[in-house]
């Protein structure tokens, strides 16, 4: 990596809620597919001692919903103020990592980004972090492309998405020949019987290079953040907000899989106890350890 680029982290805020949910439900709902409010925020706060483990504070943002609620706001409270980027509402992970590029590259045009989802419940943290550390290094093979986490399936979870690898690099990354957002049992258990990842929806590549993408694949989108995010101060959150306020549920991975594998190249992560809890079968395994970690209230 050259000196002057540097590695920036973006935390995923909206990955666990229901993006077709209405909004009022939502606010009156936060924790969205979690139960408990305190479950969502304390995976928030192992995302973001995640992301400490691999960048500075300073390098660090995190996309929220507008309004901030009080979930999020003890956790973020340790980064600078304009290291949080406020949406208008939640219109999949697609516009949001679109959003927090857009921002990072004002302030640093030759940032490498990690964006990461918030809603993952993660067993082994050292195994994970050098596995993203593996993403934020480029080699010869992933310099030039978008970089995926892939992990070995325990199962064939017809709810989470899948990564079909395709050849060997000396790096050890691999090409992708297919990347499946929804399977269902019987396409599930094949992928898996094949070799498939699942996707960990974990992304790292240049930001120049990861917003070319998204040009590529939907143009008429980043034009029209980017002339959002053109305006002055004072009228800039009402064009986002009238841009967001028409805009459909954009998925990240359903983007990447109309046509972008050949852009991409998947890194397996090492063993990590990875669960995806935007994904219900794995909501009711993880939580038991998970409020644990959860001190009693008096």
């Amino acid at each position: 990596m050259s000196n002057r680029e540097r590695t920036w982290v973006i935390l995923l805020t909206g990955g666990g809620a229901d993006p077709h949910e209405p909004q009022n439900d939502r606010a009156n709902n936060p924790a969205g597919k979690f139960g408990a409010p305190l479950d969502r925020r304390t995976l928030l706060e192992m995302t973001l001692s995640r992301a400490r483990s691999i960048v500075p504070l300073e390098q660090i943002v995190a996309v929220i919903e507008r309004p901030p609620n009080r979930y999020w706001s003890e956790p973020l409270a340790m980064l600078p103020g304009a290291n949080v980027i406020v949406q208008p509402y939640y219109r999949g992970s697609a516009i949001e990592v679109l959003l927090a590029i857009l921002t990072i590259i004002e302030r640093d045009p030759l940032a490498r980004i990690i964006a990461m989802p918030s809603h993952h419940y993660v067993r082994n943290e050292s195994a994970l972090a050098d596995s993203l550390l593996d993403a934020a290094i480029p080699t010869a093979q992933t310099r030039n492309k978008l970089a995926l986490i892939g992990i070995k399936p325990e199962k064939a979870d017809p709810e989470s998405g899948y990564i079909v690898p395709g050849r060997w690099f000396e790096d050890g990354s691999r090409s992708v020949l297919r990347i499946v957002k929804r399977s269902g049992k019987v396409l599930a258990r094949d992928l898996v019987a094949r070799g498939a990842l699942w996707d960990s929806c974990i992304v790292a590549a240049r930001a120049l290079l990861l917003v070319g993408i998204l040009r590529g694949c939907v143009p008429d989108l980043v034009d029209q953040m980017e002339t959002a995010l053109a305006q002055g101060d004072d009228v800039r959150l009402r064009a986002l907000t009238q841009l967001h306020a028409r805009l459909p549920s954009v998925d990240l991975s359903h983007v990447l899989a109309q046509g972008a594998e050949a852009e991409c190249r998947v890194i397996t992560s090492r063993s990590c106890g990875w669960s995806n809890l935007a994904s219900a079968q794995w909501t009711i395994a993880a939580r038991r350890p998970l409020m644990r970690r959860v001190p009693a209230t008096v």
